[in-house]
């Protein structure tokens, strides 16, 4: 099956099998045809400046654990995109923070998450607040845009790229 993860219809209880539908192919029911459409998982991404530097967090779960990483994650189903970028950063940080423009969409074949990448800056340039969240993050520090270290994902190092020229 295309899905495999899935056997059985939501809808009726049916078994799936795997049918082309147009040039892809995708879990069909038979008995009341329902189609499954994997939905791509929307995740936030935040470079978040503050007086020139970056912050980054070194993560403390998988994937990339021990590694440096902008923050970000799951958009939740019906949740605002712009809001769930300020929701993990204060998640991670504890900074409030103000989005400041769209760094890029980014995706790639084959894989199941797309990523929208921002620029943000602390709000009222307030750092005071800023706090370890250790159930994900086990270090926080600012680095400046030419001494970053080697990044978690393999799309941080586009996103600094593209994202450098606002910065």
């Amino acid at each position: 099956m295309a899905e495999a993860t899935y056997r059985y219809c939501p809808s009726c209880a049916a078994s799936l099998v795997e049918k082309q539908v147009g040039q892809v192919m995708h879990s069909v029911c038979p008995a009341c045809g329902f189609i499954l459409f994997l939905e791509p998982k929307l995740v936030t991404v935040v470079v978040v400046q503050h007086n020139g530097r970056i912050l980054l967090g070194r993560r403390n779960i998988e994937p990339g654990m021990g590694q440096w990483s902008f923050f970000g994650g799951y958009v939740d189903r019906g949740e605002q995109v712009e809001a769930a970028a300020l929701r993990e950063v204060k998640e991670e940080t504890n900074l409030d923070v103000r989005l400041d423009g769209l760094i890029g969409l980014y995706s790639a074949a084959g894989r199941p998450h797309v990523l929208v990448a921002y620029r943000a800056s602390v709000l009222n340039n307030d750092i005071s607040a800023l706090a370890l969240q250790p159930e994900e993050v086990s270090e926080l520090a600012f680095f400046a845009p030419d001494e970053m270290p080697e990044l978690a994902f393999p799309f941080d190092a586009q996103i600094l790229h593209d994202g450098l020229g606002e910065i």
